[in-house]
C-alpha cells in the first residue's frame, strides 16, 4: 500500500488531503511543521511526502535536505502558492520529483501527480531488479514474516505496472470486479459451488492475474501499433513470469497456477501449455472472460475501444472455442442487469 505523509501548516489543507487519499486506499498521515514531518519520516518512512514549502520555522527545503539525506528512494513533491523560479530550481535541485501549485484539484493530484509517482516506484523496483537480482528473496523474506504485507507489496507493485502501462490503468480492479459477478451469477444461475474462500482466491488472482508484465520491454508494452511475431511471443511469457515472481510466497500454489493458466482456451490452443476444457482452473476460466471483455472495451496503442455490443458478440462467437460457455453467458447476464459494472466501464471510457 503506498503510504503517504502530507506536511502543510494550514491544518484545513493537511486534513482534507488526508481525507481524499484516505477514501482511495492509501495509508496517510499529516504533519503541520517540518520537525514533526522529519520525526515521521525517520519513524514510517513512507513511500511519498506532499511538502509545502511555506511554513513557519523549518521550511519546506529545509525538511527537503533532510529527507534526501535520510533516504534519496523517498519521492517527495512540493507544494505552495508562491514558488519563484528560483526556490523551483533548488527544490529540483535537492531531488523534488514534482511541483504543485496552489490551488489544485484532487482529480489532477490522483490521476497526474500520483501515477507520475507510481511509474517512478516501479522504475525503481525494475532498476533494482536489474543491478541486485534480489527482489525474490526479499520478496520471500518478506512473506515468512507476515504474508500480508508480501500480498500488500504485490498490488503496489500491479498499481506501478499500471502507471508504467498507460492503456491499462484500472484493470485489475474492474477485471476483480467483474470475476466477483462471474462467480455470484455461476453461484446462481448453474449451482456452482462458490465459497468465500473461492472468492478470496479469486480477487487475488484477479489483481495480480498480470503481474509477469513486469518482465515486458516497454518499448513492446506501449508499442503504437500491432505487435510482431517475436514481439507477442514476449507477450506471451507473461503468465511464467508471473509463476516465477509469485513463486516464494507460501501458501498461494493453487493461486498460481489459476494466474499460470488464464490465457489457456477451452479447445487447447491457448499458451503456455495448452490445456483445455476441464483442466483449466475454472477460476482462470472466469478470468479469461473477464480479461477479454475489458481488454476488447479499453483503447489499445493500435486500436479503439470496442462498444459493449461488439465486445459481447465476440465473447460469443468464441464460446467452447476460446472460452467457457458458461462463464460468457454468466458474464453477459450479469452486466447487462448490474449497474456497478456498467458505472466501473464508462468511469474509464469518461461517459
Amino acid at each position: 500500500m503506498l503510504e503517504i505523509l502530507i506536511v502543510d501548516d494550514e491544518p484545513e489543507i493537511a486534513n482534507a488531503l488526508k481525507k481524499f487519499f484516505t477514501r482511495k486506499g492509501y495509508a496517510v498521515r499529516t504533519a503541520n511543521d517540518g520537525e514533526v514531518a522529519l520525526e515521521l519520516v525517520k519513524e514510517h518512512r513512507p513511500h511519498l511526502v506532499f511538502l509545502d514549502i511555506r511554513m513557519p520555522g523549518m521550511d519546506g527545503l529545509k525538511v527537503l535536505r533532510n529527507i534526501r539525506e535520510r533516504d534519496r528512494s523517498i519521492k517527495v513533491i512540493m507544494v505552495t502558492a508562491f514558488g519563484t523560479r528560483e526556490i523551483v530550481s533548488e527544490a529540483l535541485r535537492l531531488g523534488a520529483v514534482d511541483f504543485v501549485r496552489k490551488p489544485f484539484t484532487m482529480d489532477y493530484l490522483e490521476h497526474e501527480v500520483i501515477a507520475k509517482v507510481n511509474v517512478q516506484l516501479f522504475e525503481d523496483l525494475r532498476n533494482e531488479i536489474e543491478e541486485k537480482s534480489l527482489l525474490i528473496e526479499q520478496l520471500a523474506r518478506l512473506n515468512k514474516r507476515l504474508s500480508r504485507n508480501f500480498y500488500q507489496t504485490m498490488l503496489s507493485l500491479a498499481a506501478a505496472l499500471e502507471g508504467r502501462d498507460q492503456y491499462t490503468h484500472g484493470h485489475s480492479e474492474r477485471v476483480d470486479l467483474y470475476c466477483r459477478l462471474i462467480a455470484e451469477e455461476l453461484k446462481s444461475r448453474n449451482g456452482v459451488k462458490i465459497t468465500n474462500r473461492f472468492l478470496e482466491d479469486l480477487h487475488i488472482e484477479a489483481r495480480l492475474h498480470d503481474i509477469g508484465k513486469i518482465a515486458v520491454p516497454d518499448m513492446v508494452l506501449n508499442k503504437p501499433d500491432r505487435l510482431n511475431s517475436e514481439e507477442v511471443e514476449e507477450i506471451r511469457k507473461h503468465p511464467g513470469e508471473s509463476a516465477r515472481i509469485l513463486a516464494p510466497l507460501e501458501g498461494i500454489k493453487e493461486n498460481i497456477e489459476v494466474i499460470y493458466s488464464h490465457h489457456e482456451r477451452i479447445d487447447g490452443n491457448g499458451y503456455p501449455e495448452r490445456k483445455s476444457s476441464d483442466r483449466i482452473p475454472l477460476r482462470a476460466r472466469i478470468i479469461a472472460v473477464a480479461d477479454a471483455f475489458d481488454a476488447m472495451t479499453s483503447d489499445r496503442p493500435y486500436r479503439k475501444a470496442m462498444d459493449e455490443e461488439t465486445a459481447f458478440e465476440e465473447l460469443e462467437k468464441n464460446r467452447n472455442s476460446q472460452f467457457d460457455s458458461d462463464v460468457v453467458d454468466a458474464f453477459v447476464g450479469v452486466y447487462r442487469r448490474n449497474t456497478l459494472a456498467r458505472e466501473a466501464r464508462e468511469q474509464e471510457v469518461g461517459l
